[in-house]
């Protein structure tokens, strides 16, 4: 009978643990994804058929649609670029920014484009 206590005390002991260090660091495991959530938005798009043309005009549609596929929780920026060398200085440096980037294939009259977006917690 004591070591049926014991057990249980023990699995008590782990599952306390285990809840404590959830609650410590809830943020941290969340905003891994923060990378995933740009990049899925943007597969998204793509997979819709709208992105190429986003990334072929300057539209407002695109901010729109980024708006509405992201959380509201996140802020963002986005760039479209020809060249892997695609910043944006205009980013937050007091806040932890998060990069999803997306390759736009080039056809018969269409260059390649890259589209980089900067995500972050508001």
């Amino acid at each position: 009978m004591k070591g049926a206590i014991h057990t249980l005390e023990a699995i008590l002991g782990s599952v306390l643990i285990l809840v404590g260090i959830i609650m410590i660091f809830p943020n941290q495991q969340s905003e891994k994804g923060f990378s995933n959530i740009g990049y899925s938005c943007l597969n998204y798009l793509d997979q819709k058929g709208l992105l190429r043309q986003y990334a072929t005009s300057d539209d407002t549609d695109f901010n729109n649609s980024l708006k509405s596929c992201l959380p509201s929780t996140l802020d963002f920026k986005y760039k479209v670029c020809e060249s892997t060398d695609c910043k944006d200085t205009t980013i937050p440096y007091n806040k932890t920014v998060y990069l999803s980037s997306y390759l736009i294939a080039g056809e018969n009259t269409f260059n390649k484009r890259i589209i980089n977006l900067w995500i972050w917690s508001k």
